[in-house]
């Protein structure tokens, strides 16, 4: 007899469910199917995402000794939530981006209420631990994210900023958030990145991510004095789009482009003030103000009228 695919997809479902049951109740926990999420991840282009069928349901029977026998019924979801991440099907994370951009207006919105009694260093602490924790929290996730998601969040911070400099008008937020020292999104992604991969590199990270990071080996022939040992293998793998954000692809291609004598530094805490110090500055010499923005542009229009001039 043939079997069809969604058939052995709703068996296939059923036999983790009772693994996960089984395994859960062997270490006194109470599996709570109203709870319990289902998602189907693939990829956008995929015409068939869902191996089960878009109207598929999961019987879940529980069979807890000195319980009576129930059932309940798990229905698969477009978006679902982990660990306070929101993952949708296609892993865009704009769900997610969505959130985290509400929580923030609305808790920008109540610190307006009472900005005029804060000091600006009281409202530095609280953009720290109100805006800044939510930015950062799982921001490695958002590795990949197209730009115009990148700036979604960025105009969160920007908002921040304004608030502590207690300004309404939607300009000039650069350089005071370079005096403020603030590290952008994007930088701030990359730092939480790199972190993770120092971890790897020197022995501090559990063994799920550090076996994805490999180092480079050296060469049997005659080594080099100047080779440079902290350097890490690329994954080549694969050329998907989609994969390219993944730990084992960017973790490495972020680490290398380290400077060596940031790769060198083994203790965590002084890694991550040099690591911060050099992305700072190197988000901030690309970055120009303002004002250089208009002086560039004063520049190029003075060399225009003249060129036009000199042609006339």
């Amino acid at each position: 007899a043939v079997v069809s695919t969604q058939s052995t997809g709703e068996e296939k479902l059923k036999q983790c469910f009772a693994h996960i049951e089984s395994w859960m109740a062997s270490s006194f926990l109470k599996l709570n199917p109203s709870k319990t999420e289902l998602l189907f991840i693939s990829h956008k282009s995929d015409s068939t995402p869902n191996p089960v069928g878009p109207k598929c349901s999961l019987q879940l029977s529980r069979t807890i000794k000195a319980v009576p026998t129930t059932a309940a019924q798990i229905v698969p979801k477009n978006v679902a939530k982990n660990l306070g991440v929101i993952f949708d099907e296609n892993l865009t994370m704009i769900p997610n981006v969505s959130k985290i951009i509400r929580e923030c207006n609305f808790k920008l919105v109540s610190l307006r209420r009472i900005g005029n009694k804060l000091t600006k260093e009281q409202k530095i602490q609280l953009v720290h631990t109100l805006i800044h924790s939510r930015l950062d929290y799982c921001n490695g996730l958002l590795t990949g994210l197209k730009k115009k998601e990148i700036a979604r969040l960025q105009k969160v911070q920007n908002a921040a900023v304004r608030f502590i400099y207690n300004r309404q008008e939607r300009r000039g937020v650069t350089q005071l958030r370079k005096n403020l020292h603030f590290l952008p999104i994007d930088a701030r992604i990359k730092f939480k990145i790199c972190v993770m991969v120092h971890k790897c590199v020197y022995g501090t990270a559990p063994d799920y991510l550090s076996d994805l990071i490999r180092r480079r080996p050296a060469k049997p022939q005659t080594p080099r004095q100047n080779e440079d040992f902290t350097r890490l293998d690329l994954d080549h793998s694969t050329k998907l789009p989609s994969s390219q954000a993944a730990f084992k692809v960017i973790g490495p291609r972020h680490w290398n482009c380290l400077p060596r004598e940031l790769r060198e530094v083994e203790d965590e805490d002084s890694y991550k003030s040099q690591l911060k110090t050099h992305l700072f500055e190197e988000s901030y010499e690309t970055m120009p103000t303002r004002n250089e923005s208009k002086k560039r542009k004063r520049t190029t229009c003075s060399t225009l009228s003249s060129s036009a001039g000199a042609s006339h």
